[in-house]
Formats: C-alpha cells, sequence, structure tokens
C-alpha cells in the first residue's frame, strides 16, 4: 500500500464523513493552513467534480477535477537547492571564488556595464571568467538586469520608457546570447515598487509591464532554457502585490515571468524570540499567504531578506542575526516549500550596506558566518530534476498543417493562457525529411524565423517550444541541416525526432550511428534531443531502439489509447515497465480524448511510483475546446519528473576524538562542528585535494584519508 502526504493550502478546509459536497457530510472539523495529512493511494475517490482525500479524520477535497481550485498538494519533500547569497563581483571585496560557496544553490548579483563607465566588452571580458567559474560549479547564478546594466536615454530622468524598454530588452538579447547555458536566471529590475528609494529606481507597473515582456521574449530567443524572474518586490505585501496586478493588467492578464521575487526586510517567522532589532515586526507567514494567494501559479522568490545598515562592529549583534537567520530559513522550508523558488541572503560582504556574513577584510562575522554554511549543507535536496526540458510539465503537440480557430500566434498563446494555462510546453511538429511542412494555419512553419515567430508569440504565457521534426534519413547532409535549422532557431527549447518504421530509413546499426554522429558534430553539446515512437514494447524493435540510446536524452513514446481500444493506465504502464531499463528521462506522447481518460492517463504517467518526467497530448489541431479544456484538470504531482538522489554510501568516525566538521574542503575553512567517534554519515560528495580525500555530509566537510600518512578518518 503506498502512502502519501498532502498539506493544505488555503487557510481552512472542511473535513467531511463522505466524498460529498451536500451539508448534511459536514463534521464540523477542518483542516487549517499547512496541515499535513497522510493518505494510502487507495483513499481516492472522485465524486461532485472533486478529488477527495481519506484519512483517520474524514474526507476533505484536495482540487476540483476541472483543475480550477486546488486546496492540497503533496507533502512536498525538497526537490531543489533553495538558498543563496548576494555578492558582488563588481565590489573586489565580495567577490568570493566559487570554491569558497560549494554547494550552494544561488548566488545572485547585478550586471554592471554602463555604470562601469568602460565599452561594453570590457565589461564582458569582467564577467565572463566568473559567470564561466560558477558555471562550472553547482551553484546557479541569478543575474540582476536594472539601470547599471543598460543606462540609455535615462527615462527616470528625460521620459520615454518605450524607447528605455526596447533598447534595455536588445542589450538583455546580447547578454543572454552570451552566456546562454550559464546563467540559470534574469532578474528584471530591482525594487521598482518603491518610490524615491535611494537604492533603486522607480517604475510605473504600465511601464514595467512593457520592459519585462520585451526583455522576457529578447532573452528566451537567446537562450530558451533561461528562467525570466521579476524585479524585487519591497513596498510590502499589499502594495507590492497591487504592482503586481497592475503589470498583469497591462499585459492583458498573462505575467511572462517563472517567479515573483519579493524582498520582506523586517518580517519575521512566527517564533518567540527570533526579531534581530525591535523594528522587526513584519509578519514572514502572513506575507507569503498574502503573496501565494496572489500569485498560485508562480513561485514566490525571496531574492533579498537580511539585516542591513546596522553597526557592523558591534559584535552583540551578531547572534541575534545568526537566530533570525536559522530560524526564518527553517520556518520557510517546513512550511512554504511548495511555493518556493529560492531563499537569497543579503549579503555577503559588510562592504554591501553593512549587511555581509564576512567584514570588509573578509573575515567571517560568527556565529552569522557558520549559521549560513550550516544551512548551504543542509540545503541538499532528496530528489533531482530528470535530464529534460519536459520535467514536471505538461505539453500540447500539434501539427504546423493542421488549422486552428486562432488568427495568428499571438492569439492562439492568449486562448491556451484562458483554456489550459497549466500548460508548459508545445511540441511543434515543423518538418519532415529534408523539408519544411509549410501551413497556412496560426502556427504554420516555413522556415526557422517562423519559428522563432511563434517562439517569441509564446513567451507572454510562459509556455516553451520544442521543434518535432519526421526523420527518414536518405539524404544525411540534407536532413542533418533541415533539423540543425530548427534546434537552433531562436527560443527553440530542444528537438524531437520522430522515428516512424514506414518513414524511417535508418534501420541498421551502422546506418543510426552514421546519422547521429553527424546530427551531434552539427549541433551544441548542450542540445537536448529527444525521439518519440509507438510506445508498444512489441514495436520497439522495428526500429532498433537500442541503438539509439547514446545519442538521444529522452524518450517519447505514443501511446494511443483511443486508437488502440485500450485503457490508458494498462497501456501506459506496459510502456513505462518496458523502458525503465534504458535509463531515459520519459515522456509519454498520448492523445486527447474524454476528459476522464486524459485524467487517468496524467496520473498513470506523472505519480511518483510510475517515473514519466511529463506529459504531452496529440493532435491540438483536432482537440475539441472541451478537450482542450480538459487538460486543466490533468494534476502534475510535485514529484513528477524528479527522482531520488543517490548517496556515495555511508562512512563512520574511526577517530577516538571528535573529527571537525568545515564549511569548505580545507584545512582553513571554518569549522561548523564536529563528528563523534563512530558516528555515520551518508556521503553526498566527495573531492580530492592531496594529501587529503574530502567527503561532504549533511552537516558541511570532513577528512576522510590522509593519503600521505595512511591515516583513515572515515571508512
Amino acid at each position: 500500500m503506498t502512502l502519501r502526504q498532502y498539506r493544505c493550502i488555503v487557510n481552512s478546509l472542511n473535513i467531511r464523513s463522505q466524498p460529498s459536497t451536500q451539508a448534511a457530510f459536514r463534521t464540523g472539523q477542518t483542516l487549517r493552513r499547512n496541515e499535513i495529512i497522510t493518505v494510502a493511494d487507495s483513499r481516492r475517490a472522485e465524486s461532485d467534480g472533486y478529488l477527495w482525500l481519506n484519512f483517520e479524520r474524514g474526507w476533505c477535497a484536495a482540487r476540483s477535477l476541472d483543475g480550477r481550485s486546488i486546496f492540497m498538494t503533496d507533502g512536498v519533500p525538497q526537490r531543489e537547492r533553495l538558498w543563496g547569497i548576494n555578492i558582488d563581483p563588481n565590489n573586489p571585496t565580495a567577490n568570493p571564488p566559487p570554491e569558497a560557496l560549494r554547494g550552494l544553490g544561488w548566488v545572485r548579483f547585478v550586471l554592471h556595464i554602463d555604470s562601469r563607465n568602460e565599452p561594453p566588452e570590457r565589461a564582458f571580458a569582467f564577467y565572463d571568467p566568473i559567470i564561466r567559474a560558477y558555471s562550472q560549479s553547482s551553484t546557479r547564478i541569478l543575474l540582476i538586469l536594472l539601470q547599471d546594466t543598460f543606462l540609455g536615454n535615462m527615462p527616470w530622468v528625460n521620459g520615454d520608457w518605450t524607447r528605455y524598454a526596447r533598447d534595455f530588452a536588445a542589450r538583455a538579447g546580447q547578454i543572454a546570447a552570451r552566456y546562454r547555458g550559464q546563467v540559470a536566471a534574469y532578474q528584471i529590475w530591482n525594487e521598482g515598487d518603491l518610490d524615491g528609494a535611494p537604492t533603486s529606481r522607480y517604475i510605473a507597473p504600465e511601464d514595467y509591464a512593457t520592459l519585462l515582456l520585451l526583455t522576457s521574449k529578447a532573452i528566451l530567443q537567446a537562450d530558451p532554457a533561461a528562467l525570466i524572474i521579476s524585479g524585487g518586490l519591497a513596498s510590502g505585501a499589499t502594495s507590492g502585490i497591487e504592482y503586481m496586478r497592475a503589470v498583469r493588467r497591462a499585459l492583458g492578464g498573462a505575467l511572462p515571468v517563472d517567479g515573483i521575487a519579493v524582498h520582506p526586510y523586517g518580517h519575521i517567522p512566527p517564533f518567540p524570540n527570533v526579531a534581530p532589532f525591535p523594528n522587526y515586526t513584519g509578519s514572514l507567514d502572513a506575507l507569503m499567504r498574502q503573496f501565494t494567494d496572489a500569485f498560485p501559479d508562480k513561485p514566490i522568490w525571496i531574492t533579498e531578506i537580511g539585516v542591513a545598515r546596522v553597526d557592523v562592529n558591534n559584535q552583540t549583534f551578531w547572534s541575534r542575526i545568526a537566530n533570525y537567520m536559522d530560524k526564518t530559513i527553517d520556518f520557510l522550508r517546513d512550511t512554504y516549500m511548495h511555493a518556493l523558488g529560492a531563499v537569497i541572503w543579503f549579503a555577503w560582504n559588510d562592504t554591501m550596506d553593512e549587511a555581509g556574513i564576512v567584514n570588509v577584510r573578509g573575515e567571517p562575522k560568527n556565529p552569522i558566518f557558520s549559521t549560513f554554511f550550516q544551512n548551504l549543507h543542509a540545503d541538499y535536496p532528496i530528489y533531482e530534476r530528470q535530464n529534460t526540458p519536459f520535467a514536471n510539465s505538461i505539453a500540447l503537440a500539434h501539427l504546423a498543417t493542421d488549422s486552428l480557430p486562432d488568427p495568428n500566434a499571438e492569439a492562439f498563446a492568449a486562448r491556451l493562457q484562458t483554456n489550459a494555462p497549466n500548460v508548459s510546453a508545445l511540441l511543434l511538429w515543423c518538418s519532415n525529411g529534408t523539408a519544411w511542412l509549410g501551413g497556412n494555419g496560426a502556427l504554420a512553419v516555413r522556415n526557422a524565423t517562423d519559428l522563432s515567430r511563434i517562439a517569441d508569440a509564446l513567451v507572454n504565457t510562459r509556455v516553451r517550444l520544442h521543434a518535432w521534426h519526421g526523420l527518414q534519413g536518405g539524404n544525411l547532409s540534407a536532413e542533418v541541416s533541415q533539423i540543425v535549422q530548427a534546434a537552433l532557431a531562436n527560443g527553440v527549447r530542444s528537438v524531437v525526432l520522430d522515428l516512424d518504421p514506414q518513414r524511417l530509413l535508418l534501420r541498421d546499426s551502422a546506418s543510426i550511428r552514421t546519422f547521429m554522429i553527424a546530427l551531434r558534430r552539427a549541433l551544441p553539446p548542450e542540445t537536448r534531443i529527444g525521439v518519440s515512437f509507438d510506445g508498444r514494447p512489441a514495436t520497439f524493435s522495428a526500429i532498433n531502439l537500442k541503438e539509439w540510446l547514446p545519442f538521444v536524452d529522452s524518450w517519447h513514446p505514443k501511446v494511443w489509447y483511443g486508437d488502440w481500444n485500450g485503457r490508458p493506465a494498462a497501456l501506459i504502464g506496459q510502456t513505462l515497465s518496458a523502458l525503465r531499463q534504458y535509463r531515459k528521462p520519459i515522456v509519454i506522447l498520448t492523445q486527447f480524448g474524454h476528459e476522464g481518460d486524459m485524467r487517468e492517463a496524467g496520473r498513470a504517467a506523472l505519480e511518483p511510483q510510475q517515473g514519466a518526467a511529463g506529459i504531452i497530448f496529440w493532435r491540438l489541431g483536432t482537440a475539441s475546446p472541451a478537450q482542450l479544456a480538459a487538460v486543466r484538470g490533468v494534476a502534475m504531482p510535485w514529484l513528477a519528473g524528479y527522482t531520488p538522489t543517490s548517496t556515495l554510501g555511508t562512512l563512520a568516525v574511526r577517530t577516538t576524538a571528535p573529527l571537525r566538521i568545515r564549511a569548505i574542503p580545507s584545512e582553513s575553512g571554518e569549522i561548523l562542528g564536529q563528528l563523534l567517534p563512530n558516528e555515520p554519515v551518508s556521503v553526498l560528495e566527495r573531492l580530492s585535494t592531496p594529501p587529503l580525500e574530502w567527503i561532504r555530509h549533511r552537516r558541511g566537510w570532513s577528512v576522510a584519508r590522509n593519503t600521505a600518512t595512511g591515516e583513515v578518518y572515515l571508512s
């Protein structure tokens, strides 16, 4: 029996004696926000338009079947690293090397270009090695683009924000093209909701809407994998929410961002004796509730939080600040994991608004410094994202020659936002063999420019575009060129090759290898390639499936349950069972159908024990309005597209004295604590710095062995 935890995400949820909305079945009891219940998979039911969960106190509605109302979410174990810190490479004292932050989730910093008063190429030359070094480490970059990045016509003085937005977006596109695959996320502006603040430039919501949309489009044309985060809101929950609502209204009801950023300075978690100073009276819980209620479809990114502008030399403050830091991240992890994108502390050095975890000389301010690193090492997810851009996503598939009721791609995107807002990807069949498919509809594709135009139109709805190609293999050089054009079109996230034995000429091992080696050589190494094929296991040999394994990143098996007169759950289960042995992410490609069948297909593919990374519904051009609306009712489990993180084994302390735990793998690293004799630890990472062999565990780094002396400390 599979048990699963669910968290209540509304203020109050009725508990009933039966899975029914009838008043007679109310028990008078309720679940409160953030209460967690444990439910057996067999104790779920669909009734009265809702999915119900049965636990020891009765029944609660988890969500409406049409997906429009959600009351409970999975128990939400950690699946991404959240913890980060603000640095400033433009300031030599606030520019720690990546090895000093090894294992950290995020670094956030401003990209200073025009503020450096030098040609952009010289500024890029300064930042290139810094960004490259972080991208090669495990720490992701959130890059802030604002007036220091591009001054332009300075509309905060001279007016004409429209011109500035256009020119700012052009600069952002250049930046994203230069750092494609290196910068994980871009933050557009900083604290633009504060009017008259000395550290930011106010921008009216309608002007920010234009800037945000144009900049998002420019970035995603250059790097479709990048995340777009709003400027950090610092005016408080009520005014900050209204600011972003005004931005959304100016954009016709859409927000072209992957996360809403907030800066909750002065807010504290609901624990006693946690406020570092008397003026810290805001409720962090209330602020998070307000933002998650206002933007339930957007993760909340806390891109600045900390204690700034205090007497940095008064060491009596340090323990209070460390306690505030520790309790804040604990509260956010425990209570709002389901709603968070990142929690990024401000800041590294005291030269940054007197808010550092190190002083102006770079010396640790303990216990602030040690508390930060203890949280860094504790911030280790027990799950990891599958290596496919379709992970944790619901997608639609479309044939470019099919007609749509929309006059253009922008109108299609708006209809998609209204009817199926949970869709995050579009797989567009755009070419066969050596030719584009063409067509005359809103999503017709005659060349790579059409693909870029469609990708650009989808930005406002946060839908990524993927190219789908019908592979033939008759003319190697011409077909490789065709696929490369599609894969490298601006805004295209990945390419999927369709393997149909009635069309495919590549059957034997040698021809498959020759073609795929040529294709891989013609594409940048980071290009994601998937293959689609008949998902019935008996048909795998018709395309020699095993021979494609070394060259592709994901499987996209077709499961046409309607055409095959079978139940979605049974057919999808057979396909997943047959493909798991090949150890590639699996994205189920299935059909539009009856809404109940579509929900069944979603459960069969996406439930964690099933293991599919995502699901795609085909064929958009022939789907009815009711079928498109039914996509909204397909639930995306929290852990769909994620797999358990494996450790590198368990070791125990073999010394008679306690063994030191350090912040970084260095004998000069700050001591965070001790491991006791015989204490076991799970190994998360190994690193050799001769003569010392280090291991990382959930509390930090410890020496396992000295190869020069033969001493063994952990084994």
